[in-house]
C-alpha cells in the first residue's frame, strides 16, 4: 500500500467530516459513525494487527485500502452536492428571494402605516401593556388626557396619574387578566393637572411567540356627551309619556303585566359623598343590572325623574324572581357596584301594581297608584317595597 496515499486518504476523510459539520452547522450521525469506525480500524491495523490473525492469509490491508477510497469518494460527493445546491440557489433563486424579501418588507411597512393612521383617526386612546405588565405605551389621545411628556411609561409612573382611591382596584383588574379571563372593563379617575377625570378602559389579552400582551382602549367619560359615553343607558331611556303609551298598547292586547316604580334611595347620598358624576355612573350600572334580570325587552324601563324609574314586567317568572329578591333583600335588588376604587351598594324603594285584563281603571290613575305604592315603600321602615293590593 502506498503509504502517502494511505495517510492522505485518512486525512481527507477527517477533513471532509469536519468541514461538512462546520460549514452546514449540522452534525451527521452517519458520517460521525463512519469516521469513528475508520479511525478505529486504522488503530487496530497499525498497532494491534495480532488481533486480526484469525483472518489467516487474507490481505486485509488491501481491502482496507479499498474501504478508505470508497469512504473518501462518498464523503467528497456528498460535500460537493451540498456546495452545488447552495450554488444553484445563489445563481438561480437569489433574485427571486430578494424580490420576495422586498415584497414582505413592503407589506409590513404598509400594515405599520395603516395601523398608525388608524390610531390617529380614533377618538379613543390605546394602551399597550408590556409582557411583564411593568410598563406600557400610550397613544396620543391618552397622553392628552394625562398631559404626559412621554409615551413610554413604567407602571409605577402611570399609577401616579390614577386617583389614590382607584389604584388598588385598577391593579387588581390588570393582574387578573389571563387566558381564562382575557377581557376586562373598568372605570377609574386619571389626573389632569390638579383635578381628576373619569375614564373607561376596555382591554383584551392576546398571545404572540408564547408571550401574553394586553391592549386596551381608553375613553374619557364626558358626562355631558351622553351619546359618546355609557351614560346614554340612562339618558336614552323613554320617559313618562312613553310609559303611558306602552301601558295603553299592552292593555289593548289584553296582557297581564306588573308596573314597578323604582326609587334609587341612596343615590343622593352618593352624589354628596363622591360627586354627581359618580352617582350617574352608579345609576347607569344599576339600570344595566335591572335590564339584564327583569326587563330585557324594548320599552320596559322608563325614566320618570332623576332617580325614579318605572319597570314593566310581563313575564311571570321574572316577576317571581323580583318578588323573591325583594323579600330576601338579595343582591339582585341591592346591587354592589364598583366604580374605580369606589364601592357602594345601590338600593331602591319599590312600589308595585298589577294590571289584569279585566281592570277598568284608567292609565293615569293606574300610574298614580303605583306612585302611591312607592311612597308607602319609602315610608315603611321595615321593608323597602310595597305591592298594591298585596
Amino acid at each position: 500500500m502506498d503509504i502517502f496515499l494511505y495517510y492522505t486518504s485518512i486525512g481527507m476523510i477527517i477533513l471532509l467530516f469536519l468541514l461538512s459539520t462546520i460549514l452546514y452547522k449540522k452534525l451527521s450521525i452517519l458520517k460521525l459513525l463512519v469516521t469513528i469506525l475508520t479511525l478505529f480500524l486504522v488503530v487496530v491495523i497499525q498497532f494491534f494487527s495480532n488481533l486480526l490473525s484469525f483472518l489467516g492469509n487474507i490481505n486485509y490491508e488491501l481491502y482496507f485500502q479499498y474501504y478508505l477510497y470508497v469512504v473518501l469518494i462518498v464523503l467528497a460527493v456528498s460535500f460537493k452536492n451540498k456546495i452545488k445546491i447552495t450554488q444553484n440557489l445563489t445563481d438561480y433563486d437569489f433574485f427571486e428571494l430578494e424580490k420576495d424579501l422586498e415584497n414582505t418588507k413592503d407589506i409590513s411597512e404598509l400594515l405599520r402605516k395603516r395601523f398608525i393612521n388608524t390610531i390617529s383617526l380614533l377618538n379613543d386612546g390605546l394602551v399597550f401593556y408590556e409582557e411583564d405588565r411593568n410598563g406600557l405605551f400610550l397613544t396620543e389621545e391618552v397622553i392628552k388626557i394625562i398631559k404626559s411628556d412621554k409615551a413610554q411609561l413604567t407602571m409605577e409612573e402611570y399609577m401616579n396619574f390614577i386617583h389614590p382611591e382607584d389604584k388598588t382596584s385598577y391593579i387588581q383588574v390588570i393582574r387578573k387578566i389571563s387566558k381564562k379571563i382575557p377581557e376586562f372593563t373598568q372605570k377609574y379617575r386619571l389626573k389632569i393637572g390638579s383635578s381628576y377625570t373619569w375614564i373607561e378602559e376596555k382591554g383584551k389579552m392576546f398571545s404572540h411567540s408564547n408571550n401574553d400582551f394586553i391592549i386596551s382602549v381608553i375613553k374619557k367619560l364626558d358626562l355631558k356627551l351622553f351619546p359618546e359615553t355609557s351614560i346614554q343607558i340612562v339618558d336614552s331611556l323613554p320617559n313618562e309619556d312613553d310609559l303611558t303609551n306602552q301601558i295603553s298598547y299592552l292593555r289593548k292586547d289584553k296582557k297581564t303585566f306588573y308596573l314597578a316604580m323604582m326609587h334609587l334611595t341612596n343615590v343622593p347620598d352618593i352624589n354628596k359623598r363622591f360627586g354627581r358624576d359618580v352617582g350617574n355612573l352608579m345609576i347607569a350600572e344599576y339600570i344595566k343590572q335591572m335590564r339584564f334580570h327583569f326587563a330585557r325587552e324594548n320599552n320596559t324601563i322608563f325614566r320618570i325623574t332623576g332617580i325614579q324609574f318605572a319597570v314593566i314586567i310581563e313575564d311571570e317568572q321574572r316577576y317571581a324572581n323580583l318578588h323573591r329578591a325583594l323579600v330576601s333583600g338579595g343582591d339582585l335588588i341591592n346591587v354592589r357596584i364598583n366604580i374605580g376604587g369606589i364601592v357602594q351598594i345601590v338600593y331602591p324603594n319599590i312600589g308595585i301594581i298589577k294590571n289584569d285584563p279585566w281592570q277598568n281603571i284608567d292609565i293615569s290613575e293606574f300610574i298614580s297608584l303605583s306612585n302611591k305604592a312607592l311612597e308607602e315603600a319609602i315610608r315603611n321602615n321595615k321593608q323597602n317595597y310595597s305591592i298594591f293590593g298585596g
